[in-house]
């Protein structure tokens, strides 16, 4: 669906968890993270060629698979999407005084697949709460958050699509190098949308020139402007 961004940084953040070895040590066993990449990937591809439902049936038995390995855990989840990101979510745990663990990125990455075909097949709602629990698993993983605000973009809340879209270029300060610029971009123009449609066009404009400033070829950065230059062009009293 086309309020999705590219699904260019879910495909990274799979591919940068390590495969499997072809011949593992018979004293150890691959992880259930190392058996999963495989559904994973397939999952991508078959969403890259626009088959929503076949990556919900390829995720079921992934996710379940994940959340029995889950379920005895009394601990605080999140998603370790990166070390960085890992190690500010125990801090944080820390300070809140309550135990936590960092899982790998797999099961947060099947459950934003799923999201992603629930939106493509017009389920919004189950998407968007699959995107809320995404929030609390990887609260500063920045495309999660652009997502979520792209759903609220539906609800026409623009003062809450810019709060949480302003969120994600927040966190993506702190992205993997690899995926920085795309959730940088993405959050700038999520934000930019907001402010079109509140009319506060002189930042949306800011924001659009700050995506082209990461992405010359932001042909999205580049339509918004000139959505924005039409307007203004149609605000102007006409003269006599």
């Amino acid at each position: 669906m086309s309020l999705l961004s590219s699904i260019a940084t879910l495909m990274l953040a799979v591919q940068a968890t390590p495969a499997p070895p072809t011949q593992p040590p018979a004293a150890q066993a691959p992880s259930l993270e190392q058996r999963m990449i495989p559904q994973l990937q397939a999952a991508a591809q078959a969403m890259r060629a626009h088959q929503p439902q076949a990556v919900i049936d390829m995720l079921v038995p992934v996710i379940a698979a994940y959340e029995a390995d889950h379920a005895q855990e009394t601990r605080r989840i999140y998603c370790g999407m990166s070390p960085q990101e890992t190690l500010l979510y125990l801090v944080k745990a820390a300070n809140d005084k309550v135990a936590a663990v960092a899982v790998p990125p797999g099961y947060c990455t099947a459950l934003y697949l799923k999201g992603y075909a629930l939106v493509d097949l017009g389920r919004v709602e189950e998407a968007k709460a699959i995107y809320e629990r995404l929030l609390l698993l990887a609260p500063m993983y920045a495309q999660y958050q652009t997502e979520y605000g792209q759903l609220i973009r539906l609800e026409k809340d623009w003062p809450h699509m810019l709060a949480i879209c302003t969120k994600a270029s927040d966190v993506a300060k702190i992205a993997d190098p690899a995926i920085k610029t795309w959730q940088q971009g993405a959050a700038l123009r999520c934000q930019g949308y907001a402010l079109t449609e509140l009319h506060r066009y002189d930042e949306a404009e800011a924001r659009y020139r700050d995506a082209l400033a990461l992405n010359a070829k932001d042909t999205i950065a580049q339509h918004e402007l000139g959505y924005i230059a039409q307007q203004r062009v149609k605000a102007k009293p006409t003269a006599g």
